[in-house]
């Protein structure tokens, strides 16, 4: 593989890859701080700056590059050839640097480099689950996402399920789908924000109930604290793939959950149309929660996104047709009945037909 004897300089104008300098040795040493539990030390800095990250570039076992930032040491970005003409990708940096698309910026320079430079067909990337600043960067750089594999690699003498990527020489390096950043909505009784951690007692009595179990007999009762961290982290999942908003519907005095409101079904290339689903805590039924939320959602989502929203054409709600309570709410939330599918929403008890509402963006809340 053509890869040069001694490090180029890459640069964008604002990020720069270079060699690194004596003066990188205390950069190191901070970033070093911020992970007390690696069991680094200043005369391992000192080592990897002054001659490790040359040794590894002259017997091709890792091609490392110190990122600058502002004039600075920010971190580093590294590309591990493999027998294949491969390569995976390593990347890192300081606190101060992060949250600015610096590492966004320091892979794109790297996988130019690999790709033209040294040639290399596939680039590969893979994390530990739950790693989501790593997975952003390579989300925002182009990977491709691929199987998240058990066990793949190991941290403090246990092994991690890891997230595994990979991006090609003709790939562009930019996001293939979006990233759904949820906004934080409110009323003067609610606020639409993303679900916590230390919510889980409150998600579990929420979905065991006799209606869920009926109604949405895919959900498993009683609904645990297992469910409930799955369910979780599923929600996270689909907001990084661009599948799903989930927001709980917390009472903006108290903070407490009261439900879950879903977005989905969004054509994100022309948005169009998009399809809710909502649940409710039982002492929060009766209330009017759901419709002021729904209300709430469906402006954003009909607003222009000049103005912040995301300029959607038409909602959706699709039910069982005996389902009074979720018919009442939309309903209330001034969409209108489109129609009537016989034998298509799956019960516990077997089918039901399946009812169709809609609401368009000239339509008015009821």
């Amino acid at each position: 593989m053509p890869i040069p004897d001694k490090h180029p300089v890459l640069t964008d104008g604002v990020v720069t890859l270079r060699a690194p300098l004596p003066d990188d040795v205390q950069g190191q040493i901070d970033r070093q701080r911020e992970e007390p539990g690696r069991g680094f030390t200043g005369e391992d800095a000192r080592r990897w700056i002054g001659f490790g990250i040359t040794d590894a570039w002259t017997s091709r076992d890792r091609l490392v590059f110190i990122v600058e930032y502002q004039g600075r040491y920010a971190g580093t970005a590294a590309l591990k050839p493999d027998s294949d003409g491969n390569a995976r990708l390593h990347y890192g940096l300081s606190e101060w640097a992060r949250g600015a698309g610096v590492a966004s910026r320091a892979v794109r320079l790297l996988l130019e480099f690999g790709f033209t430079t040294c040639e290399f067909r596939v680039v590969h990337w893979w994390a530990s689950v739950g790693n989501w600043p790593s997975r952003r960067v390579a989300w925002a750089t182009g990977f491709r996402l691929g199987e998240t594999i058990p066990g793949l690699v190991e941290q403090g003498g246990r092994p991690i399920d890891a997230w595994t990527g990979w991006i090609g020489r003709d790939d562009a390096r930019s996001p293939r789908r979006p990233w759904f950043d949820h906004p934080v909505l409110e009323t003067p009784r609610l606020r639409l924000r993303t679900w916590r951690q230390d919510e889980l007692p409150r998600i579990t009595a929420a979905r065991t109930n006799e209606p869920t179990a009926h109604f949405l007999p895919f959900i498993p009762q009683p609904f645990t604290a297992d469910d409930a961290r799955l369910w979780l982290r599923s929600l996270a999942e689909q907001a990084a793939s661009g599948i799903r908003y989930n927001w709980c519907i917390a009472d903006s005095d108290s903070d407490v959950g009261l439900g879950n409101l879903t977005l989905f079904n969004i054509y994100r290339d022309a948005v169009g149309d998009g399809e809710i689903g909502y649940w409710a805590h039982a002492d929060a039924q009766g209330r009017g929660v759901m419709t002021e939320a729904i209300e709430r959602m469906a402006r954003w989502y009909f607003a222009p996104e000049n103005e912040g929203g995301l300029g959607g054409r038409k909602l959706l709600i699709r039910t069982a047709a005996t389902n009074k309570a979720a018919r009442r709410v939309a309903e209330k939330s001034g969409f209108h009945l489109a129609g009537t599918e016989r034998d298509a929403f799956p019960l516990a008890s077997g089918l039901d037909d399946r009812v169709t509402y809609d609401r368009l963006v000239a339509d008015r809340s009821g």
